[in-house]
């Protein structure tokens, strides 16, 4: 039997990511896990309105998304937690900037987007930002056969929010469009 636990968003976990802007001529870092997708060709990221790097992404109209590794965890939620506006956090992570200005790409991380920004949502205490992903930047080994994105080896860190902890992604389970195939009409 389930259980009503009320209004609560079943919807999680979401990629961890770390957004990289340029905020008063410095490359800044927030974590970010509420993103998501806005059909096909646009993307979201919601993030509180006192965040210092939204300054920047309002200001500059363009904004990277490095989705997190295991191997960048440590920083990734460090920057989540240490404010911009007090703390430098432009060596954190070392970077190098791709075809637009001022959204930093993390070398570390497996998988970028540089983006651009094209509506800001105001909603209560969160400025949601749409985005249009301009280029996708992705380590070659993490490419299969086809130079598609191989997530299986990316394997990406996951957000969970009801007991705010971060997951591993595992592995394939079934190909989509595919496993229905099975299904049998009872």
């Amino acid at each position: 039997m389930k259980k009503n636990i009320g209004s609560v968003i079943g919807l999680y976990p979401t990629p961890a990511t770390v957004v990289g802007t340029v905020v008063e001529g410095r490359v800044n870092w927030l974590n970010i896990a509420h993103i998501g997708l806005i059909g096909i060709d646009r993307v979201m990221i919601s993030s509180r309105k006192e965040h210092y790097s939204n300054r920047g992404i309002k200001e500059n109209k363009t904004v990277s998304i490095n989705l997190v590794n295991e191997a960048m965890l440590v920083e990734a939620d460090y920057v989540g937690t240490a404010t911009g506006s007090k703390t430098d956090k432009s060596k954190v992570f070392a970077y190098h900037m791709g075809e637009l200005k001022n959204a930093p790409l993390i070398d570390k991380a497996y998988l970028s987007m540089e983006c651009e920004v094209v509506d800001v949502y105001d909603h209560g205490i969160y400025d949601n930002f749409i985005l249009k992903v301009v280029n996708t930047y992705v380590e070659e080994d993490m490419l299969d056969e086809a130079g598609k994105i191989n997530y299986e080896k990316i394997r990406p860190v996951l957000f969970e929010m009801p007991t705010r902890s971060y997951l591993k992604t595992g592995d394939v389970i079934a190909k989509c469009w595919s496993a229905g195939k099975d299904y049998k009409d009872a």
